[in-house]
C-alpha cells in the first residue's frame, strides 16, 4: 500500500513539475522595445558614414571610405565631412585605425557594393589606398590590392 501511494505521489510531482515547466515556457515572450516620446538618438559627428558605395550607411565599403578619408579631430575622432574640401587619405592611422580597416576590408571582401559602377569606383580607391599604404604597412597595401582586384570586372579577351 505505501508502495502505490509513493507511486501516486510521485507521478503527481511529475505532472505538476511537467504544468509548472508549460506554465513557465507559454508565459516567456519577448517584450518589445519602446522608445519614449521625444527622444532624440544620440548624434556624433561623422555619422553615419556617408553613402558613397551603398544606400546603406554601414556598408562595410562606406565604413571604409569613412575610416581611410574622413578629417580628425586633435583626439581623433571622425569628423564630418565638408564640401568645401576633397577628402584625403588619412594622416597618422593609430593602431585601431588600421585594425579596422583590415576588418572593414575582410568585410568588402565578403559583401561587396551591389552596382558594378560602385565596386569599379571602390576598386579604383582600394588601389588608389595601396599605394598610400605601400611604405608604412605593405601587407595592409597587399590586403588592399587583393581586395581591388576581385571587386574589377573580368577582362573581356579581344
Amino acid at each position: 500500500m505505501a508502495s502505490s501511494k509513493k507511486k501516486y505521489l510521485r507521478l503527481s510531482a511529475l505532472a505538476a513539475a511537467i504544468l509548472l515547466v508549460a506554465f513557465c515556457m507559454g508565459s516567456c515572450r519577448e517584450i518589445q522595445p519602446e522608445i519614449p516620446q521625444g527622444y532624440k538618438a544620440l548624434e556624433r559627428p561623422g555619422w553615419p558614414a556617408p553613402q558613397v558605395y551603398d544606400d546603406d550607411p554601414l556598408h562595410p565599403a562606406n565604413r571604409w571610405y569613412q575610416r581611410s578619408f574622413a578629417p580628425r579631430d586633435q583626439l581623433g575622432r571622425i569628423l564630418d565631412f565638408t564640401e568645401k574640401e576633397d577628402p584625403s587619405p588619412l594622416q597618422h592611422p593609430s593602431q585601431l585605425d588600421r585594425a579596422e580597416i583590415r576588418a572593414l576590408l575582410g568585410a568588402i571582401e565578403a559583401a561587396p557594393p551591389m552596382s558594378a559602377e560602385s565596386r569599379l569606383r571602390c576598386s579604383r580607391e582600394l588601389f588608389a589606398q595601396a599605394e598610400y599604404w605601400s611604405k608604412e604597412a605593405p601587407d595592409l597595401a597587399e590586403l588592399h590590392r587583393k581586395i581591388a582586384r576581385e571587386l574589377r570586372p573580368p577582362q573581356k579577351s579581344p
